[in-house]
């Protein structure tokens, strides 16, 4: 690593874009900073954070330094210590290089909390407030990107997942020693502080560039990848966009509707079996379940027009319904409870289970016709339609079909072979962007980062109605497809359930999980159903039916769609040894006399605190040291301090902002948390204003 008065020059690699100038080397940024805490003026390192009361922790004032910064031309590498210094060294890189420069910073919404008072941004773009995707530095001609939004992987993965030829030093940088910029680096930690850059390097010269060729091409997030080689498929095909056209819908009530009917995928635990210890658990994945629909189902092809549907007896098989529903005197049939709470209005007398309906007097509700006539099936009740459109079922575009059908074979074919490791985690990677592409949120409040602050500017009706006709002419992908997609993905879940309701201990998106005297038939009788399907639709749409039972390299068919049994251990007769759950995101389980958990906000690591099972219950605390779990303070107006590093070097902070990570604990409790809004999040949409 060189420092950065080292500055060499290097080949310039000029190209145009839209009359714009940019340079097509690769660049990449990366800080290392020291979190630490001042509580009735004096200074402690992070870890004592642990150890204060509350009210100690409200006192606190949190204080973030940068202590070394590194900037890498290609695989060249140059490092300062002080933003004083990064701004020179930038001024010198501008001079040479004045084209447009792209830099990716793996993670830039950490980045970013610490450049903005050191430099000037504008077209700053982000997904919510602090979550910066792009943002371009005024005075430098830079545009910064975010690597981790480019990739979805964590940098300590991104390595081994694309098999580069540098990895993140992991665990070789103690992060609760106090550093400041006069603090001696080792040449262990200054390794360190180089391969964050080189990694963002090799991934970007050996993954990205040579299939884009120019950097201002390479897409923005993970899903622009899949997205971006179905748009150039399509780009020309007009009977495609025509097909995509007439299914898009314009009319804002329309829109609204579509809005509150969308739900993600289905989490929850039985409530009979949660908080139990429970012996032989089995558990089925299904097979890639939303591109199962996406190819074998049909979905609205027109846009939805009124009509006056009073009763389920009305509904058409030929049509896909948009319901206004009010329900009355509604209690469930099962012990499976699956109408979310979130998703219902003007609910009068409701008993719950985790955030989902057990019984009420009424709720009002906006559905498909797929969740419509499965709720019937689950509870008893009244209802009343008071509104209802329809439009045509059909199957999706047979270009998209095949776009789908075809990751699929070339992720099953790529599996597992020597010499394709990077060719399958690129299809594996387009391949499980193909339902987040369909449901891609491009009507929501703008986010804007205006005078150090962070604001939210709702949408106008003009707005929306702009946006959607937008949509309309650009012909690419209906969001009533992704509406329709999740709900047959639940109704194929949620009526294995229904067959197995005492039996089943919990349920997550595509998988489910049984105590023992379950009727396997029943996962069987399914699994026919999926074949005939499948067999009937490849027949009709003239599609080969191998693309839906692709051979691995074993010369083994994946048939798309299949409940598969789950067990990584040939010896062992079930999934899990033991199981217990304490609500949606949160179980464990032994396998060979090895705990595992998933709970969502705790790292697998977590594990290690239970020494068994049954101490997984309400009122666990996944400590820190489980867990190296953070928690992050947003630093603004920062004031300058003095502050003296673990070698005794005294030195004015003179950082404006940052970020102070401290220690943090996790309580497992069964209260409702954040599940179900992060599984929707991709289609918080805004919603059009209506007398």
């Amino acid at each position: 690593m060189h420092h950065y008065k080292e500055f060499t020059p290097f080949e310039l690699k000029p190209y145009k874009h839209k009359k714009v100038g940019y340079d097509n080397n690769i660049y990449s940024f990366d800080i290392e900073t020291t979190s630490y805490f001042e509580l009735d003026g004096v200074i402690y390192n992070n870890l004592k954070y642990e150890d204060l009361t509350e009210k100690e922790k409200q006192r606190a004032i949190m204080h973030s330094t940068m202590y070394i910064w590194m900037f890498s031309i290609n695989d060249r590498v140059y490092y300062g210590r002080t933003w004083e210094e990064f701004k020179e060294f930038l001024t010198m890189l501008n001079e040479y290089a004045p084209n447009k420069k792209i830099v990716y910073i793996h993670n830039f919404a950490f980045e970013f909390q610490y450049l903005y008072t050191v430099i000037e941004f504008r077209d700053v773009f982000a997904r919510a407030s602090h979550k910066v995707i792009k943002a371009t530095a005024l005075e430098y001609n830079i545009e910064f990107r975010c690597s981790l939004y480019l990739t979805n992987v964590a940098l300590e993965k991104l390595s081994t997942t694309y098999n580069l030829p540098v990895e993140k030093q992991v665990g070789k940088l103690e992060y609760s020693i106090l550093r400041n910029y006069k603090t001696t680096l080792t040449e262990e930690e200054l390794l360190y502080c180089k391969n964050d850059c080189l990694v963002i390097y090799y991934y970007i010269s050996m993954i990205e560039l040579p299939k884009y060729k120019r950097t201002c091409d390479i897409p923005l997030t993970s899903t622009g990848h899949v997205r971006k080689e179905l748009k150039t498929l399509t780009r020309y095909d007009y009977q495609y966009k025509n097909k995509v056209r007439r299914s898009i819908n314009t009319d804002p009530h329309i829109y609204n509707l579509l809005v509150m009917a969308f739900q993600g995928g289905y989490t929850h635990s039985n409530f009979i079996n949660t908080g139990y210890i429970l012996d032989n658990v089995d558990s089925y994945d299904e097979t890639s379940a939303y591109p199962y629909v996406m190819t074998t189902y049909k979905f609205p092809a027109t846009k939805f027009s009124e009509c006056k549907v009073k009763s389920v007896d009305d509904l058409i098989p030929k049509f896909a319904y948009l319901l206004v529903v009010k329900f009355t005197n509604v209690e469930s049939k099962y012990f499976n409870h699956i109408i979310s709470k979130s998703k219902c209005a003007n609910i009068l007398g409701g008993v719950y289970d985790n955030g989902r309906i057990i019984k009420a007097k009424e709720f009002t509700m906006v559905l498909t016709d797929v969740d419509f006539k499965l709720y019937l099936k689950c509870y008893k009740c009244n209802y009343e339609i008071l509104e209802s459109y329809y439009s045509l079922y059909q199957y999706l575009p047979i270009k998209f079909i095949h776009f789908i059908l075809n990751k699929y074979v070339k992720k099953t074919e790529f599996k597992g072979v020597e010499g394709k490791e990077l060719e399958y985690q690129l299809e594996k990677g387009m391949f499980n962007s193909l339902y987040g592409m369909s449901v891609t949120n491009n009507i929501k409040s703008d986010i804007v980062f205006v005078s150090d602050t962070w604001e939210e500017v709702p949408l106008t009706n003009e707005e929306i109605e702009e946006k959607l006709k937008k949509e309309e002419k650009d012909a690419f992908l209906s969001f009533s497809y992704g509406c329709w997609v999740t709900a047959y993905a639940r109704k194929n879940l949620i009526e294995r359930a229904i067959d197995l309701d005492p039996y089943v201990v919990y349920m997550d998106t595509d998988s489910i999980k049984l105590i023992q005297g379950y009727d396997k038939k029943v996962i069987e009788d399914y699994n026919k159903t999926v074949i005939k399907k499948i067999e009937n639709v490849s027949k009709l749409l003239k599609i080969d039916i191998n693309k839906y039972k692709p051979k691995d390299k074993k010369g083994k068919e994946h048939l798309i769609g299949l409940f598969e049994f789950e067990n990584d251990d040939p010896e062992s007769k079930y999934t899990y040894d033991r199981f217990i759950t304490q609500g949606a995101k949160k179980y464990a389980y032994e396998k060979n006399n090895k705990i595992h958990i998933t709970v969502s906000g705790v790292p697998k690591k977590g594990s290690t605190r239970l020494k068994d099972l049954s101490e997984f219950k309400d009122g666990l605390i996944f400590k820190f040291q489980d867990t190296n779990k953070l928690l992050l303070f947003y630093v603004d107006n920062q004031e300058n301090h003095l502050m003296t590093d673990y070698q005794g070097n005294t030195v004015i902070i003179k950082d404006k902002s940052g970020c102070a990570l401290m220690p943090n604990n996790y309580t497992l409790g069964k209260a409702l948390d954040y599940v179900e809004l992060l599984s929707d999040l991709s289609s918080a949409r805004a919603i059009y204003k209506e007398d």
